[in-house]
């Protein structure tokens, strides 16, 4: 729950303590847990199936990392991988609730029903919605605050598409401005969506869900003692036209009752259209086609359009050439003429195009060169209302912001064991000006199951609309946020170190790192002695003030035994401090750890898994005087394979009923979903 903290530096301490105390005792036990039944399993399963399913596992090829195509286990730069194996295994309603159980990762303050937002959500303690962290769709930037959580117009989340429209989740750490310019400050989560098939398949589902809102302090919902509603449903088909050409189509709707005092109701249909083509052997081309409508009842009315083209050319073995671009346009109405929170319409767009070339030099050396040319249009107008409905100021945004990049980037192997990636990005940005970004990765395999990566870089991030564009100031909750125009970007060095281990002729990979990110020029709201409006609310103006800094330690453990069992285990320590004050930033919790076991019955064509998540003390403000307890949330399924082409689900979230520590907002509670997945 939100409280005040009161206690001395010694009862602050003995807490601290107490708390650390209880987590080496817990991860002792889950610890001992895991060696024991991975002992077992390793006893059951045979060498020759599991030694497969571990190879498989390591032979997945990632790309977001260095743009250039690696099996997982050989790739240079720390990079995660969540296959669509993985996300079956979870009970994720939206793409947010997938990436929790990654290290690094936090959503404590999110939760899995559509349309709510993830605003808190980080990586490495830096928030995505403030554009620390870069989300991509099949590596294409995208926005679109409320069907993908995050808040303000200005706002970005990880809810971009459907969770039944993912194939696979690359996860990037650490500063990627080298390859991917601003934005990508913490790390890149690239989404990419399924492929088209190579024979005629489809597949369809639907699913109910059903919870109860906690209470808010002593605040009860609106619906108190009654459920809301979740429910989802999708339909998938695709087949080849040709030897050379295949088409996919994938429609998906989502519904559900809002968290909040009121049920707000929340809507989203979703369509993607691909088409794929193999001119000859070295000439490849695609094409795709992505809509959304969103709409939050009375109060929000979203649309997006993506439309994307590329075409890869390998004129010979040891040349790649790729050409691609797309047009991307967020749609927008927030809010309603007279609401006290602003009635805003407009749109926000991209276009770029993109131009590849990779030459393979040698075994032992590949140079890739870039260039971009990218224009985020900005054209929406926002009505401010006071308290009693009047009309109090009108902000007009009506920008284009562009920027031209080069990149290049040299991977050099040296005595088969040792990987160098270097890489540079050049920014001419038409409001910042140029900036240089590098990054120097290293890969070292120490034996055949063992690899060191380490990398370090700088990375950049330009200021959000809010901050920089508004021509007036804008009204938010009691008081107006004034942008300030002479905003510089943020800048941050970081850089990490990690170590991976297989074992069990690679059925089981341990991952141990460390990380630090130092962070300049942060940009924040400081109070003024102006007032604005015709209730002269107090102005808060944004300003860069901050220095401050994120470190930790990730953990994680992953099990690939056989088709019966797997289970994995990740724990965050993450430090971080604000140093103009001292204080520790707010939402950072310094312990994250989460299990997710899972084992099926294949003979029965029964399943289960389960999610179990600690998530330790945070701070809710930067004077570090309220907080969200610690807590512990536990997920569970189990499913029965009707057919090989029908599954019938049963979920429960929040089992036993936490208040998530946060009696101070509405949350979830338990949450039951039944779902049916068939394939034709």
């Amino acid at each position: 729950m939100i409280k005040q903290t009161t206690s001395s530096k010694y009862q602050q301490s003995s807490m601290i303590a107490g708390i650390c105390d209880y987590m080496e005792k817990g991860i002792s036990t889950i610890v001992a847990v895991i060696v024991v039944v991975l002992a077992a399993s390793v006893a059951f399963a045979g060498d020759d199936e599991a030694e497969k399913k571990g190879t498989t596992r390591l032979k997945d090829i990632v790309v977001t990392g260095t743009r250039t195509p690696h099996a997982l286990k050989d790739v240079p730069v720390e990079t995660v991988l969540i296959n669509r194996e993985d996300i079956e295994k979870t009970n994720a309603q939206n793409a947010m609730d997938v990436l929790k159980n990654i290290p690094g990762i936090d959503s404590s303050v999110h939760d899995d029903v559509f349309g709510t937002y993830t605003w808190r959500a980080k990586l490495r303690g830096l928030n995505f919605n403030d554009g620390y962290g870069l989300i991509l769709i099949d590596g294409q930037r995208a926005m679109g605050c409320g069907q993908s959580g995050g808040m303000g117009e200005y706002g970005s989340g990880p809810n971009q598409i459907p969770v039944d429209m993912i194939e696979r989740i690359e996860i990037v750490k650490g500063p990627s401005s080298a390859l991917y310019g601003s934005d990508a400050m913490a790390g890149v989560i690239n989404i990419i969506t399924k492929k088209t098939p190579k024979k005629a398949t489809g597949s369809a589902g639907a699913s109910y869900g059903w919870y109860k809102v906690k209470d808010k302090g002593e605040t009860k919902p609106s619906d108190d003692g009654h459920n809301r509603n979740i429910s989802k449903t999708y339909v998938s088909y695709g087949d080849k036209i040709s030897d050379s050409f295949g088409y996919l189509l994938h429609y998906n709707y989502d519904s559900a009752e809002d968290i909040g005092y009121d049920p707000i109701k929340s809507d989203r249909h979703s369509f993607m259209g691909k088409l794929d083509g193999e001119l000859s052997e070295s000439i490849d081309l695609y094409l795709k086609c992505e809509l959304s409508d969103y709409e939050k009842m009375d109060n929000r009315q979203e649309d997006s359009y993506r439309v994307s083209a590329g075409i890869d050319f390998r004129p010979t073995d040891n040349d790649f050439i790729s050409f691609k671009g797309y047009t991307y346009t967020w749609d927008f109405t927030h809010g309603y003429p007279t609401n006290m929170y602003g009635y805003k319409y407009g749109d926000v767009g991209y276009d770029q195009v993109e131009i590849q070339y990779t030459r393979y030099l040698s075994d032992w050396n590949t140079l890739t060169l870039g260039g971009e040319l990218q224009e985020q249009g900005i054209d929406y107008v926002i009505h401010n209302y006071d308290n009693a409905g009047n009309e109090s100021g009108i902000v007009t945004v009506n920008e284009d912001v562009k920027t031209s990049s080069l990149y290049v980037q040299d991977e050099i192997t040296l005595f088969e064991d040792f990987t160098i990636v270097a890489g540079l990005r050049y920014d001419d940005h038409s409001t910042f000006g140029s900036e240089v970004n590098p990054k120097l990765s290293l890969m070292y395999k120490l034996f055949d199951d063992t690899t060191f990566r380490a990398s370090g870089g700088r990375a950049f991030k330009s200021p959000t609309i809010r901050q920089l564009y508004y021509d007036v100031p804008y009204l938010h909750y009691g008081y107006w946020n004034k942008s300030n125009p002479d905003l510089k970007p943020e800048t941050a060095i970081g850089y990490s170190a990690s170590i991976e281990q297989w074992l069990f002729n690679q059925q089981v990979m341990f991952n141990l790192g460390y990380f630090r990110t130092d962070v300049e020029d942060m940009v924040i709201m400081e109070d003024t002695d102006m007032t604005y409006g015709t209730d002269d609310d107090p102005v808060k103006e944004y300003k860069n003030v901050e220095e401050a800094w994120t470190q930790g330690i990730e953990f994680m453990c992953r099990t690939y035994f056989d088709e019966e069992f797997s289970a994995s285990l990740s724990y965050t320590y993450t430090d971080s401090e604000n140093k103009e004050t001292g204080k520790e930033l707010p939402y950072t919790p310094k312990h994250v750890l989460s299990i997710l076991p899972a084992y099926e019955l294949e003979e029965y064509g029964l399943g289960t898994s389960a999610t179990i998540s600690y998530i330790g003390k945070q701070y809710t403000n930067s004077d570090n005087t309220d907080e969200i307890d610690a807590h512990t949330v536990v997920d569970a399924k189990i499913y029965k394979r009707l057919s090989d082409k029908a599954k019938l689900s049963f979920e429960a979230d929040n089992i036993f009923d936490s208040d998530k520590g946060d009696e101070g907002n509405f949350r979830t509670g338990r949450t039951f979903t039944v779902k049916l997945d068939v394939s034709f």
